[in-house]
């Protein structure tokens, strides 16, 4: 047997925690045992049958001894392909424009005020929908907006849009689903209608900025108005009509402290409206990241929102295997307003960026071979190899991987630091731990 490759070993309260990255499993073990497991380790791991049969035992019942002879990080390929490779689902973002009525300063878009989604672009999407809709293999069809801002243009540019996509998926016996990545200011009566008489079940992602001050630092209408308020009443409007929304929070160093206290303004939703179509999703602005500590108060800015009745997560607790990115799977595509098309929404959409275009006809075509190119991008990188968090991480996005790629260079999301992979890991025991106790 072998000490499995994704296992680690850290202080939890007063004994140790042993963690496996890729059976997602942790035991605690007192330090005697640690020493056990140590010399096992430096010394040869069998001989620990002979000294503690059943602490061994229990290990390889687990899987953090495992045979010599499996490849481990060859598993997490194989889960991996099949996950990104799948002909079951599609992923369709469109950018009805890059226009937008908040300019933050974190933002990395550049913002084109007259950028809007024409007729001739709009029946391109059109044709795409149905080629991809008619696939046999094909079971899920996904529909999202991005931007910009993707409601400015609402009536005019989406719900077309929308309409033809749920009239194709059902003509095609395919189940959809509708989302938006939105900053919820322009949410009013008339988008929660349109949904409810059309029967459409609607998924928002919507960002707030810490708590009101901060928030209105950065997200403000005027210099005397900010958008707290009309946004959390929104997010209220959205949910009592059954719209599941990810409240997103981008935090930084400096309004993290205030975050505990969103959840006062949410005290008059019923508790099965939080349970069902609330959630709280922590997100590190990343220009502020550094070496620090800020991962524990996030902690407890989490046990706190928790502790209110509401859903939680964040960052620091990633699953880029199982759940990895719609980047990384081959059926996705970003449209622009314009027809350019991409992969992922966290980078500029400029031409020159650009991975290719919709043709006439609703075909995707992809420049210099972009899309098998970035497929294969992934599992290149000579130190995510090696690591023990690799089934977590899986090199951050292929997006990641494909831009180191022809760099030659390697690289890592952690930047190879040991004390950042074990915050992941703390964070990972600790749901584990609540999991178990809840």
């Amino acid at each position: 047997m072998k000490y499995s490759q994704f296992n680690s070993i850290l202080p939890y309260n007063d004994k140790y925690s042993l963690y496996n990255s890729f059976e997602q499993k942790v035991i605690f073990i007192d330090p005697q045992l640690k020493e056990l497991l140590e010399a096992g380790i430096a010394e040869g791991i069998d001989n620990l049958v002979q000294i503690h049969p059943d602490f061994y035992n229990h290990l390889v019942e687990n899987n953090f001894l495992v045979e010599n002879e499996i490849d481990e990080v060859g598993k997490v390929k194989k889960i991996s392909k099949e996950i990104d490779e799948s002909q079951e689902k599609y992923e369709l973002i469109i950018n009805p424009t890059m226009n937008c009525n908040f300019k933050c300063w974190y933002c990395y878009e550049t913002h084109i005020k007259k950028s809007r989604l024409e007729d001739v672009d709009s029946e391109k999407i059109k044709k795409f929908i149905h080629n991809t809709a008619s696939k046999a293999s094909l079971k899920h069809f996904n529909l999202s907006f991005f931007g910009g801002e993707p409601l400015l243009y609402f009536s005019k540019n989406v719900t077309p849009l929308i309409d033809y996509f749920v009239s194709i998926c059902k003509e095609n016996n395919k189940q959809y689903s509708i989302g938006f990545t939105t900053n919820a200011y322009l949410i009013n009566e008339e988008f929660i209608e349109y949904f409810k008489k059309n029967k459409i079940t609607c998924n928002l992602q919507i960002t707030l900025d810490g708590y009101r001050e901060e928030h209105d630092k950065v997200r403000f209408v005027s210099k005397t108005k900010g958008s707290y308020f009309e946004i959390v009443n929104n997010i209220k409007l959205l949910i009592k009509n059954q719209f599941y929304v990810t409240l997103r929070i981008n935090y930084t160093d400096e309004n993290l402290e205030n975050t505990s206290k969103i959840p006062s303004d949410f005290l008059d939703i019923d508790q099965e409206i939080k349970d069902n179509y609330l959630h709280f999703n922590f997100q590190r602005v990343w220009q502020n990241k550094a070496d620090d500590d800020l991962h524990l108060a996030l902690d407890e800015k989490m046990d706190s929102i928790k502790l209110d009745g509401f859903m939680a997560d964040s960052h620091m607790s990633p699953n880029s295997v199982l759940n990895s990115c719609y980047a990384d799977k081959r059926n996705s595509v970003v449209i622009n307003y314009n027809g350019d098309i991409f992969k992922c929404t966290a980078r500029d959409f400029e031409t020159k960026n650009r991975g290719g275009y919709i043709n006439d006809e609703g075909e995707l075509i992809w420049e210099n071979d972009y899309n098998n190119r970035r497929m294969n991008a992934k599992f290149n990188n000579k130190p995510c190899l090696t690591c023990r968090i690799m089934p977590l991480c899986n090199g951050g996005c292929s997006q990641h991987a494909f831009e180191y790629l022809d760099t030659g260079n390697d690289y890592c999301v952690y930047n190879g630091d040991e004390k950042e992979k074990d915050k992941i890991v703390f964070t990972k025991i600790k749901e584990l731990v609540d999991a178990a106790s809840s």
